[in-house]
């Protein structure tokens, strides 16, 4: 990728300088995937953050976490931490391989 791949309106690319990459790390044809990852990524941890927020305020969502153990969404308690222990495990193995696939790029985006 040179800088010609660039435009005016794209992201990164701001006057006077234009295309700022005095190390030269943008030398790959991936960028604009390294983009769009970027702003996923960036899109999902406001998400994580919403839901610490939404806790800490009370909000609670009706139905079972977990039927197996008998644990509600109103039974998670407030803090982040707090609320990333009361997952099960099979929850967090839903959740991994729900996010690997969608990085893989299966469909799921």
């Amino acid at each position: 990728v040179q800088a010609q791949m660039f435009s005016e309106g794209d992201i990164g690319v701001l006057p006077p300088l234009g295309v700022f990459d005095p190390l030269g790390l943008i030398e790959t044809r991936d960028m604009r995937r390294y983009e769009i990852m970027e702003i996923k990524h960036g899109r999902a941890a406001m998400l994580g953050f919403l839901h610490v927020i939404a806790i800490e305020a009370g909000v609670r969502v009706p139905g079972y976490l977990s039927t197996s153990q008998n644990l509600k969404f109103e039974d998670v308690p407030a803090g982040c931490f707090a609320s990333l222990e009361a997952v099960p495990t099979a929850g967090w193995l839903q959740i991994m391989v729900l996010t690997c696939m969608q990085e893989a790029g299966t469909g799921f985006a």
